[in-house]
C-alpha cells in the first residue's frame, strides 16, 4: 500500500484488515523521508491541487497533488510489479501504466455508475471545503445531481451528512481514504442511503484480485 502521505497508516490498514483480513500489508509513503519543513514547501498551485493527508507523526497536512504525483513515479517504478494499493482516491494524471496497481478513484468511479440509479442525486462526502467544486465537477453528469459536503477523517460527520440527506441523495461516496467504519455507519445512520466507502471498495477489489 502506497499513501500519499507518510507511513505508517494504522487507521487505513486496520479499515482495510476488515477485508484483507491476515495478510501482510506493507505501508510506504510518498512523503516518506522529508521533514514537515520540506512538506510544508509542496503548496497547492489551485484547489483542484489540493490534497489532505496525514504525517507519520500524526499531523494533518494539505500538499500539492502535482508534487505527490511526481513522487509516486518513483515508489511506482520500484514496485516491480508487485500488487499496489494506492490510499487515495484522487485521480493522478502523467502517470504511466503500471500492472498490479489499484486506483481506488477509477474503481469508486465505476462501481458508482453500475449501481446509482438512472437519475439520481449523489451525494459526496471530502475532507476539505476547498475540494467541493472541482470533486463536484468530476461527479457530475447529465442525469445525475450531485452535493458534495466537507468532514474531515476523524471529525464529527452529523453536520456533512444532514447536508446530504435534505438535499435527498440515492447514494453517498466517501471520497477520502482516511475515512473510517465509525463515520460511514453514522453517515448511513443520517442519510438512510446505501454508503460506498472507497477504503472498503477498494479493500474488496483487491481480495479477489489476491485469490
Amino acid at each position: 500500500m502506497i499513501t500519499i502521505g507518510q507511513s505508517p497508516r494504522e487507521d487505513i490498514q486496520n479499515e482495510l484488515r476488515q477485508i484483507l483480513g491476515t495478510r501482510p500489508i506493507e505501508v510506504l509513503g510518498a512523503l516518506d523521508g522529508l521533514s514537515e519543513n520540506e512538506v510544508a514547501e509542496l503548496t497547492p498551485e489551485a484547489p483542484s491541487d489540493t490534497f489532505h493527508t496525514r504525517l507519520s507523526n500524526g499531523t494533518e497536512v494539505v500538499v500539492s497533488k502535482e508534487a505527490v504525483t511526481a513522487r509516486l513515479v518513483g515508489l511506482l517504478s520500484e514496485s516491480k510489479n508487485r500488487p499496489v494499493l494506492v490510499a487515495c482516491t484522487g485521480q493522478f494524471e502523467g502517470l504511466p501504466h503500471y500492472p498490479n496497481v489499484l486506483f481506488p478513484s477509477a474503481i469508486l468511479g465505476l462501481l458508482v455508475e453500475a449501481v446509482a440509479p438512472a437519475a439520481s442525486t449523489l451525494g459526496v462526502l471530502v475532507p476539505l471545503v476547498e475540494q467541493i467544486e472541482p470533486l463536484t465537477r468530476q461527479w457530475q453528469r447529465p442525469e445525475r445531481d450531485v452535493v458534495v459536503a466537507a468532514v474531515k477523517p476523524g471529525d464529527n460527520p452529523d453536520e456533512a451528512a444532514a447536508t446530504l440527506a435534505d438535499a435527498g441523495v440515492d447514494l453517498v461516496v466517501l471520497d477520502c481514504f482516511g475515512y473510517e467504519t465509525p463515520l460511514l455507519q453514522r453517515v448511513r445512520e443520517i442519510t438512510g442511503v446505501p454508503v460506498l466507502s472507497a477504503v472498503r471498495c477498494t479493500a474488496h477489489v483487491a481480495s479477489e484480485m489476491l485469490q
